[in-house]
């Protein structure tokens, strides 16, 4: 099986090179994947239809227009999955928004939304061994307090637990996703995918023979 899947950006694509190797053994052993980043979550366009703003490099700026070319060109071999953050949303109407999109695509093909709930991080708190190896320094008493997958600013909360000097930053202050990508990097290489309290992650896991 061949997968392809869109993600928001560079954190994504980094913990998933990492991952999937994890969920189904090496590249082209059978399996092979490509991964595809973007500039962000972004917004599904008003008009589905039409071709995607070239200055909207989002992926759900770009989703539509993607889905479209996958469909026409269905291949039995061949998984789309798309994973987004769930972030505030409410996860059956935005689940419902994506399946929308399929309406515009010539042919059916093998696509899957799925989410992580609410974001990233919560994969990563989901794993309180790997998160004490990368830090043995961490806050477990703060990790204590994490309810996991709920809508927390959970990357806010994993940052309180990590390195909270860093929280006086502006949200978009570049050192803040210089620190996410570090923990894709950082993190990910000691998740044991066989034992994550993610219920979003053990789902996408799932997606994977």
């Amino acid at each position: 099986m061949h997968y392809e899947i869109l993600v928001e950006g560079q954190c994504e694509l980094t913990a998933l090179s990492m991952l999937l190797p994890k969920f189904i053994g090496q590249y082209n052993s059978p399996h092979t994947w490509k991964i595809h980043k973007h500039r962000g979550n972004g917004v599904i366009p008003a008009n589905p239809a039409l071709a995607p703003k070239s200055t909207d490099t989002s992926l759900l700026g770009q989703l539509p227009a993607k889905l479209r070319a996958y469909s026409m060109n269905p291949d039995p071999n061949r998984k789309v999955i798309v994973l987004l953050d769930l972030d505030n949303k409410n996860k059956a109407a935005f689940h419902s928004q994506l399946m929308s999109l399929l309406g515009y695509c010539q042919n059916q093909f093998h696509v899957f939304f799925p989410f992580a709930e609410e974001e990233l991080e919560a994969w990563y708190l989901g794993d309180r061994a790997a998160l004490l190896a990368y830090n043995p320094k961490i806050n477990v008493s703060k990790l204590n307090g994490y309810v996991q997958d709920s809508i927390c600013d959970t990357w806010r909360f994993l940052m309180d637990a990590d390195d909270p000097s860093l929280l006086k930053l502006h949200k978009k202050d570049r050192k803040l996703l210089e620190k996410k990508v570090f923990w894709a990097r950082k993190i990910t290489p000691h998740m044991n995918v066989a034992n994550n309290n993610s219920a979003s992650f053990n789902y996408f896991k799932g997606m994977f023979p």
